[in-house]
């Protein structure tokens, strides 16, 4: 989900014919859930590169998903990323914690 900020460069598009699913780690509702958990070296704006980078598969790619691990969030949070996924037209799946 952070390809793009990876490469400084958009990256979707590079996966067209290539792949026929991506599954990108939502992992919290909010950037600052989001960059608690995750810690990604790019900072508190990943969130949002990684919603744009998940909206862009979409375009190039058939079956695009978001996923949280169970253990990490509410049902409530789960909802709130449920939302997320159908903005940006992915599907949303809840992965159990192993």
């Amino acid at each position: 989900g952070l390809s793009d900020l990876i490469w400084n460069n958009e990256t979707a598009s590079k996966l067209k014919g290539l792949i026929d699913s991506v599954s990108v780690s939502l992992n919290a509702s909010n950037k600052e859930d989001y960059f608690d958990l995750v810690r990604p070296k790019f900072g508190i704006n990943s969130f949002d590169a990684m919603l744009k980078f998940t909206k862009d598969c979409t375009k190039y790619v058939p079956s695009v998903m978001m996923t949280v691990v169970d253990v990490v969030t509410t049902k409530e949070e789960q909802e709130l990323c449920r939302k997320i996924c159908e903005s940006v037209g992915a599907t949303f799946r809840i992965r159990p914690y192993n």
